[in-house]
């Protein structure tokens, strides 16, 4: 923890420093006209109606304080998936000429409501996940490189500091997705086009990290990022793991300040399964599949999004049959040594059943939990649960007519999106404390 800190404290003095500053617009107010623009990854299915199963009801939140950010200037939609201690907020959405980019934009200070962009554009079809933010104010992502591949990316609102992240040798794009508080891990994927692949594959995505080194140079100091793959313990392979499919996709979806990553691999056919990346003293990473078997239902699927600095570990476990698919959101616990300490639990659902779309998006070192939830006339909804009391879900109260809490910070301030109708989707916070 003492080499952590000191790292931090250095991170800090290079990305600090008029990290606001410069680069910035004042945010119109849009109101709540907004709606689906683009559905991030894991919302992968359509709804159908399962058969009802009792869970607990829902709460509405009550006298919660709510910022509508609209989008960025001369753009028209925005989404917010990531938001530090600082209350600055980070996510995708378009600028002039729809370009689409990741966004900064403080919700408290003398820069509230001022919008920052990365300054490269990211594809339609490769936007819409990553874009985390550290303490001290950097933020990642990734653009489309030369090569139409995605590519990972950081960088300072003032844009003196950026940083091209690049793949794992030999590989074709990445994706920087999440980055801890202090700013000394990032995660995320590497991808490779594979050409001529006897299994029929076309594209590979390998779970990757990225540490940050310090070196000397003619008396100054300057900071790269390596790149490190990540341990798949073998579940890749066909047959040896999981039930005779080949998981060629991995990402890293959360980091704590410990060190400790998770994520999830996933089939083209997307069968998938969630697992815990913990540090070992030797250097490196040990892999462990999470548990997926609950005491509510038995589903094969999971997928493992965010984790705090208690080891708290949040997403879903899902099932897909010909009638409906159904995710319900998930809460693991692990140890500092990364050994899973019980089994899932189920958070309860806005509906009372066990039905529809449920997701566990993030959780803040303090046991709040937010995501998205369907209430019982199966509108999506912002959602907020406890980990210490997963029988309780309440609606966060984003406006519009349906929503998504993507994150919350230590100090309770919830980010996402919301909309109305067809109209693009709108950046929205909530104070939950």
């Amino acid at each position: 923890m003492k080499r952590i800190s000191t790292l931090a404290l250095v991170l800090c003095a290079i990305f600090c420093s008029g990290a606001w500053a410069q680069r910035q617009t004042v945010v119109p107010h849009v109101g709540k006209h907004a709606g689906p623009k683009n559905l991030a990854i894991h919302q992968k299915h359509n709804l159908r109606l399962m058969s009802p199963r009792s869970a607990a009801p829902a709460v509405t939140a009550q006298d919660n304080t709510i910022y509508d950010l609209g989008h960025y200037p001369e753009g028209s939609w925005a989404q917010l998936g990531a938001i530090n201690d600082l209350g600055v907020a980070t996510g995708w959405g378009d600028v002039a000429g729809g370009d689409i980019r990741v966004l900064g934009v403080p919700i408290f200070g003398p820069k509230a409501g001022h919008w920052v962009e990365s300054g490269v554009s990211t594809a339609p079809d490769q936007a819409g996940e990553g874009a985390g933010i550290t303490l001290f104010g950097m933020i990642i992502g990734y653009m489309t490189g030369g090569n139409g591949y995605p590519r990972g990316y950081a960088w300072t609102a003032n844009h003196q500091t950026t940083f091209d992240l690049g793949p794992l040798p030999g590989d074709d794009g990445s994706a920087a997705i999440a980055v801890n508080h202090l700013g000394t891990l990032i995660v995320g994927f590497s991808v490779r086009a594979l050409v001529n692949d006897p299994n029929g594959l076309t594209i590979w995505l390998s779970p990757v990290a990225w540490t940050p080194r310090f070196q000397w140079h003619k008396g100054q100091q300057t900071l790269t990022w390596e790149v490190h793959a990540l341990p798949m313990g073998g579940f890749e392979q066909r047959g040896k793991v999981f039930e005779n499919v080949i998981l060629n996709n991995w990402g890293g979806w959360g980091v704590n300040d410990l060190g400790q990553i998770v994520g999830d691999a996933w089939s083209d056919n997307f069968d998938e399964i969630a697992v815990i990346w913990t540090p070992t003293l030797r250097g490196g990473w040990k892999i462990q599949r999470l548990p997926y078997q609950s005491a509510v239902a038995d589903y094969p699927y999971t997928e493992a999004l965010a984790i705090n600095n208690r080891g708290e570990i949040v997403g879903d476990y899902w099932e897909c049959t010909e009638e409906a698919c159904t995710a319900l959101p998930a809460l693991w616990k692990v140890r500092t040594s990364g050994v899973c300490n019980g089994s899932l639990t189920v958070f309860a659902t806005l509906s009372g059943l066990l039905q529809g779309w449920n997701i566990a998006w993030g959780i803040n070192d303090v046991g709040d939990v937010v995501g998205v939830s369907n209430d019982a006339d199966w509108n999506w909804l912002a959602t907020r649960w406890k980990s210490k009391d997963p029988s309780k879900a309440v609606v966060l109260g984003f406006p519009g007519e349906w929503s998504t809490g993507y994150a919350v910070n230590n100090f309770g301030i919830a980010v996402g999106t919301y909309g109305v109708g067809d109209n693009p989707e709108q950046a929205a916070a909530v104070a939950i404390h």
